[in-house]
């Protein structure tokens, strides 16, 4: 083999090494190219999907944002309305101190208008108190006096008490008297003596000559301890008296104390309660 030849042979080897490697080279790259490209359409989806989710989104902000200037706008006319409101107010308030500072100034007007009635009448109080003074001074007066009428009315009652129980006691002697001269008419008469009534609540019974006379009557109201009865000055009843308080059946329920005296009536205290005191029960004074 001639040298041409071997050369030929070899360039002919390295040519075609350099082919396959350029080949393989070249599919490598088609591999790449295509890959890349494969990315960059998933990318480019990506951002189309980005871009209209973006663009959503803005749409749904811008709507937001619509949204909220119709409410600031309706919160605007609402401020303003009361804004207006509030001016109103304001004018309202403005006519309400006018007309208060009014009345304060026809109030002070008053108040000097008191101060000044009041002047008169501290003055006008003062006198008076001087007329009271002098009032009381004779008030005193009068008092003093009073207390000498009261005490001269009490010795006059007592002494027309005296003089009431000298008439009672005349009037029983009279009475006693009286009877014995019936008595004597009747016996001198050959006639029996006129038989004794029987005795009634509220009787007043004659005893012989020198003795107490007995008074009977029955009770009429009862308080407590404190009762009254239907005898009283007319029947010889005074205060200080002491009536046995009984019931049918000679039953003792205490004793009543006279401190109270009417023409009609009398009232007294309860003591020595045996038993319960009630309305209808009798009482007597001067029984044996």
């Amino acid at each position: 083999m001639s040298t041409l030849t071997k050369v030929f042979v070899v360039l002919t080897s390295v040519l075609a090494i350099a082919l396959s490697c350029l080949f393989v080279a070249a599919a490598a790259q088609w591999d790449n190219w295509r890959g890349l490209a494969q990315q960059y359409q998933t990318d480019r989806d990506a951002a189309i999907t980005l871009a209209h989710n973006t663009a959503a989104n803005m749409q749904a902000a811008l709507a937001m944002k619509d949204d909220a200037l119709a409410a600031l706008t309706r919160d605007l006319d609402a401020a303003q309305t009361n804004l207006q409101k509030s001016a109103d107010e304001v004018a309202a308030l403005k006519s309400q101190l006018a007309q208060t500072e009014n009345q304060r100034l026809a109030l002070d007007a008053s108040r000097k208008k008191l101060e000044e009635m009041l002047d008169v009448t501290m003055t006008e109080l003062k006198g008076a108190q001087k007329q009271n003074q002098s009032l009381l001074a004779e008030n005193i007066d009068l008092q003093s006096r009073n207390a000498r009428l009261n005490s001269r009315t009490l010795e006059l009652t007592t002494e027309v008490n005296i003089l009431r129980d000298e008439t009672r006691n005349i009037q029983e002697k009279l009475y006693a008297c009286e009877q014995q001269n019936a008595e004597l008419q009747s016996l001198a008469a050959g006639r029996p003596a006129a038989p004794t009534a029987p005795e009634v609540p509220g009787a007043v019974t004659a005893a012989p000559a020198g003795g107490v006379r007995e008074i009977r009557g029955k009770i009429i109201d009862v308080k407590d301890s404190y009762a009254s009865i239907d005898v009283g000055e007319t029947s010889g009843v005074v205060p200080g008296m002491t009536f046995m308080v009984y019931r049918e059946g000679a039953v003792y329920l205490g004793d009543l104390v006279i401190d109270r005296v009417r023409p009609k009536e009398a009232g007294g205290r309860l003591v020595q309660m045996q038993n319960e005191i009630r309305v209808g029960d009798l009482v007597a004074f001067g029984v044996k």
